[in-house]
């Protein structure tokens, strides 16, 4: 939907690496190996929807993603990750000010899961410290996003109406050669 990303939403994909680390290195059994390779299913599947979607249905889809993050984080802690694209996600959702409401009931999110699950300080901590910055940052370029929008808006319209008014300049031009052509030969 988003022609202008091009490639990238493919690119940011690189960070589910983090996410294969503790299977990888703690040389988990087939039903772990199972549930990681299930989870990247469902989440490459509402991560790709994230970026045709906008309003509320994207954050239900948000949802989802903290969903997997919350109910994975605790027997593998690069499920960090998950938190951290749907904090970039909530960023799209509407306004500022519903994307940074979003972002802190993500991070309180975080912090309760941390407080019951009684994560590890680093893993806790990745999550907290990286969905607060990238939540923050695409924030911020959402709204430049959408203040480039209205600029661009307002560009068209003047340009519009410098159109319109040049028309009617000629048109005046022309009604006023025109009748002075009109009322020389009626003089003569």
């Amino acid at each position: 939907k988003n022609h202008f990303l091009g490639w990238t939403p493919y690119a940011w994909l690189v960070y589910l690496c983090f996410f294969f680390m503790h299977p990888v290195l703690d040389h988990v059994g087939p039903r772990e190996w199972a549930v990681t390779i299930g989870a990247t299913v469902v989440f490459v599947a509402l991560y790709l929807r994230g970026y045709w979607l906008c309003g509320w249905p994207l954050v239900l889809n948000t949802l989802g993603i903290v969903l997997l993050g919350v109910l994975l984080t605790p027997s593998n802690p690069g499920a960090v990750a998950f938190f951290i694209y749907a904090s970039a996600f909530l960023a799209f959702v509407g306004e500022t000010a519903t994307g940074l409401k979003l972002l802190c009931a993500l991070l309180g999110i975080i912090c309760l899961q941390s407080w019951f699950a009684h994560l590890a300080t680093g893993t806790w901590l990745t999550a907290l410290v990286f969905s607060a910055l990238v939540g923050g940052v695409n924030i911020h370029f959402a709204q430049a996003k959408r203040q480039a929008e209205k600029l661009k808006m307002a560009h068209e319209e003047i340009e519009h109406l410098a159109k319109v008014a040049e028309r009617e300049r000629i048109a005046r031009d022309l009604h006023d050669v025109l009748g002075h052509t009109l009322s020389v030969i009626v003089l003569k």
